[in-house]
């Protein structure tokens, strides 16, 4: 078995070299690359906030971010706690088949991806990410499989390193969809004032404020407003 520990080690090189987001880009591309596969993609996703960095298509990526494909696609979907790092393709869905993903895989066609493997990634509170290799090929390269303990080494490795990063503008997101009226509202929240302060402010009445702070966990689907202006703020939406 060939051990994917020498390449490892290389892209953490890579990366502790690198001063900015192409230089990041480019270690991870030719890593991908060194495995036999066209593109990387790693994303975070928690209930709403969704985000991450890649080398597909930029069209792709902003249709899949935009489109919120990662509650359809049968990739992200196989994420669990009793799996490891596992391959995928369209003719070979990790989850049982539905009408959904054939359609997102259809989509996904038209930019040239067809398979490729993934590496689950668990973090505290709930967060999950996933470092994906794809490519155009009908079945994947399945080699660095093998090597199950490096291969979710590297997936934790990378997940902390674009996490530390992230100040730095690294990832892509969908854009904020909240009104301007409910991030002022999470904004006054988060200078300490109560819904009836903020009704006051804005004269409307609590009631108001409290049908907008139900909309925006609606949108963001989650359950506490608490959460809303967490993935507010760490989305510098406020």
């Amino acid at each position: 078995m060939k051990s994917l520990k020498p390449q490892f080690e290389t892209l953490r090189d890579w990366l502790k070299l690198a001063p900015d987001k192409p230089a990041i880009d480019q270690a991870l591309r030719r890593f991908a690359n060194a495995q036999g596969f066209e593109w990387f993609t790693y994303l975070s996703v928690h209930e709403a906030d969704v985000y991450g960095m890649s080398n597909y298509p930029v069209e792709w990526q902003k249709h899949y971010l935009d489109s919120g494909l990662a509650k359809v696609d049968p990739v992200v979907e196989a994420v669990s706690a009793r799996r490891g790092a596992y391959s995928w393709s369209e003719n070979g869905l990790p989850v049982p088949a539905r009408k959904s993903h054939r359609k997102f895989f259809g989509e996904a066609r038209n930019f040239g991806i067809r398979s490729g493997i993934s590496i689950p990634i668990f973090d505290g509170f709930g967060r999950r990410a996933l470092f994906t290799f794809s490519s155009r090929e009908r079945k994947p390269d399945t080699t660095m499989l093998a090597d199950e303990y490096s291969v979710l080494t590297l997936g934790a490795f990378v997940d902390g390193y674009l996490q530390s990063r992230n100040d730095h503008g690294l990832m892509s997101a969908a854009p904020s969809p909240l009104t301007s009226y409910q991030l002022e509202c999470l904004a006054w929240l988060l200078q300490g004032k109560t819904n009836d302060d903020i009704a006051a402010l804005r004269n409307v009445s609590r009631r108001a404020v409290e049908f907008q702070l139900q909309n925006i966990r609606r949108k963001l689907n989650v359950v506490t407003t608490y959460q809303a202006l967490g993935i507010a703020i760490k989305r510098k939406w406020i």
